[in-house]
């Protein structure tokens, strides 16, 4: 468990949302970037803010704010937890005569280093990340007690200085803009909390992973946006991507529009629901698995988009394993359905085909919780694919932080976006690190902070270049890094765990908790490393009320490697 010391004005306790979803500067995100990778690595987290706490069974203190804004009374909280417990405190270098770099023994300068070359040489012995983009940080002032764990082109980047039982590890960079940089810091940093530990500490193994999202299957907007119009994948394309999905072994999540609205123009369309044909209702909402609708003089005269034929190519590909749907909205289109209807621009104003964005936002607040749009796409979800969702993936990437509180109280663990929220504590939380790269915009450089890559795209691609489109850019990725093709319910279900070793050298134990996270769909990987002693050939893994003894893997350095099945029991 890692405390991270906050402002409240960055992490307001009443807030059920941290971050934007959008860009924010360094400086207003440290302390949540810092959350966010505790729990990118299977970590539990605990904001402190005014207080710190006299004890807590932590193995790691970081200061997401300028240590120079800690109070006397807090420094000497740190100082008295150094002494009494092997815990490591991370932080930025403070202000030459300042009490936290007194306690640190290492202050910064005015002067500024610059460089690409960072090489780790604290426990664990050497490593070295060659940055595209060079880094900076402030010169270091320090103290006779202190080692340096990394370097910048030779300059030290990272200084340590042993305090009672624990450690003080002073960053000479500011956390976030390096990690805005280049990825590599990020990846130093993984490192650092993890090799700096003076306690046995699991993590997450998910470099090298590509999550793969496609967004619209289900919706009525490729019928009648104007600029956005194609036929749906059928049966046969399905199949095909499913065949390329097996022989990667990979997961594709699929953002599944459930709720598909009708116009109720018949000299424009031929509607058949559940094979009948209904009286046109304009705006009514059908369940899209059940839908076939044929262009008569809209958009495109004589097209076929068959949405049962989507359904059932969905349903062989999740029977097979190969993915699971997500939840991308209701209609995918305003929620006052009717007034779309009868609106002179339906076919061609965007805001028409956004659910959840600001413009939506008084028709969202009409709603009951359980007539809400999201209830209805979760509980579409439910009926027709049997499965809740894991994950919200905005339509068009428009949201308010009100849909997305209602999306926790429907108990959904993921917000995809070109960024991610994890929830954590009832919020959700934005991380700016974990982006979502479109497609067909493979590159190593997504893979450098040792992070998941999300690679998104609609069926749009595959319905219009063919199932291929799919497979082409997925030799690219897997020639860029991309080790492992996960779906978002298995990143959620990774998410959710939390992971932490227990027990006095010779009985130790790995702990892991699900916190509501969804069953594994598949095997899990996890890193473990002991600082002292020798590493076990097994260990003991309590999962809930279960324990079961699993094989240890060395990787060298007191490092190992064990696999969470996907039903421990």
């Amino acid at each position: 468990m890692v405390e991270i010391v906050a402002s409240e004005a960055e992490l307001p306790p009443d807030h059920r949302v941290w971050g934007t979803g959008g860009w924010l500067m360094p400086e207003q995100r440290e302390a949540l970037d810092w959350l966010t990778l505790c729990l990118m690595l299977g970590w539990d987290a605990r904001v402190v803010r005014r207080v710190i706490p006299a004890s807590g069974g932590a193995h790691a203190i970081v200061l997401g704010r300028d240590p120079d804004e800690l109070g006397e009374d807090c420094v000497a909280a740190i100082s008295r937890r150094l002494a009494s417990e092997p815990i490591l405190v991370i932080a930025r270098a403070g202000r030459p005569g300042g009490s936290f770099a007194r306690l640190a023994g290492a202050s910064r300068r005015s002067e500024v280093i610059m460089g690409r070359s960072v090489r780790w040489t604290g426990p664990g012995g050497f490593q070295d990340w060659c940055c595209r983009e060079p880094l900076e940080g402030a010169g270091l002032d320090l103290s006779a007690e202190t080692t340096t764990w990394s370097t910048l082109d030779g300059a030290p980047l990272i200084v340590a200085r042993r305090e009672g039982r624990g450690t003080v590890a002073t960053l000479a960079f500011h956390p976030s803009e390096a990690r805005d940089k280049d990825g590599a810091a990020t990846s130093l940093l993984k490192h650092l909390i993890i090799w700096g530990s003076l306690m046995p500490v699991a993590w997450l193994e998910l470099g090298g992973t590509l999550v793969l999202r496609m967004d619209d299957p289900g919706g009525a907007q490729n019928v009648f946006s104007a600029g956005w119009r194609y036929a749906k994948l059928g049966e046969a394309e399905w199949a095909a991507i499913a065949a390329d999905l097996r022989r990667r072994q990979g997961r594709l999540s699929i953002g599944y529009v459930g709720g598909w609205v009708d116009d109720g123009d018949a000299t424009r369309g031929e509607l058949h629901v559940n094979g009948s044909a209904p009286a046109r209702v304009p705006g009514l909402v059908y369940p899209s698995p059940l839908v076939r609708y044929r262009d008569l003089a809209g958009h495109a005269p004589g097209t076929l988009y068959d949405y049962s034929s989507e359904y059932r190519g969905i349903e062989r590909l999740r029977a097979a394993g190969l993915g699971e749907v997500e939840l991308h909205g209701y209609t995918h289109m305003h929620p006052d359905t009717s007034a779309w209807a009868a609106a002179p621009d339906r076919y061609h104003g965007q805001p028409w085909f956004r659910e959840l964005g600001k413009t939506a936002r008084a028709a969202l607040a009409l709603q009951s919780p359980q007539e809400h749009s999201l209830a209805l796409g979760v509980a579409g979800l439910e009926r027709y694919f049997q499965v809740r969702p894991t994950t919200l993936i905005p339509p068009g990437d428009e949201w308010t932080d009100e849909a997305l509180e209602r999306a926790l109280d429907l108990g959904l663990q993921l917000v995809s976006s070109y960024y991610l929220a994890i929830r954590h504590d009832n919020r959700f939380c934005w991380t700016t690190h974990v982006c979502a790269p479109y497609l067909n915009r493979p590159d190593s450089v997504w893979f450098a902070a040792g992070l998941p890559v999300v690679g998104y795209f609609h069926d749009y691609e595959p319905a219009t270049e063919g199932a291929g489109w799919m497979s082409r850019w997925l030799d690219r990725w897997q020639e860029a890094g991309a080790r492992r093709l996960i779906d978002l319910r298995e990143l959620a279900a990774a998410l959710g765990r939390r992971l932490r070793v227990e027990g006095a050298p010779g009985e130790l134990r790995l702990s892991v908790g699900d916190h509501g996270a969804p069953s594994m769909p598949r095997p899990l990987r996890v890193g473990i490393r002991i600082p002292t002693g020798t590493l076990p050939s097994s260990l003991p893994v309590r999962c809930g009320h279960r324990e079961i003894s699993l094989p240890v893997g060395s990787t060298g350095n007191g490092v190992g490697e064990l696999t969470l099945m996907n039903d421990p029991g």
